[in-house]
C-alpha cells in the first residue's frame, strides 16, 4: 500500500503539536528544567511555523488550525 506523503507529513506535524501541548502541561520532559522545556518547545514552534511557510497542506484542503494554535501556545510559552 502507498504511503501518502501530505496525510503522513501533516500527521508528524499533528503529532508535533501534541508534543508542544505536553511540554507545556508538564506531561512531557519532567526530568527537563524549564529553560530545556523551553527550548524544546522553541524548536518545535520554529518546525512547525517552516511548514506553514509552504501552502501545501491549506492546498489540500486540511484544517491547519490546531498546528496555529500550537504555534501561538508554544510561542507564548517559549518567550515567557
Amino acid at each position: 500500500m502507498a504511503v501518502n506523503e501530505l496525510d503522513r507529513d501533516f500527521l508528524r506535524l499533528l503529532h508535533t503539536c501534541d508534543q508542544i501541548d505536553n511540554l507545556i502541561a508538564g506531561i512531557k520532559g519532567r526530568d527537563f528544567d524549564e529553560v530545556d522545556r523551553k527550548q524544546q518547545v522553541g524548536n518545535m514552534v520554529m518546525l512547525l511555523e517552516t511548514e506553514m511557510l509552504d501552502s501545501k497542506y491549506t492546498d489540500a484542503g486540511k484544517d491547519v488550525t490546531p498546528i496555529n494554535d500550537a504555534i501561538a501556545a508554544g510561542r507564548t510559552y517559549w518567550k515567557s
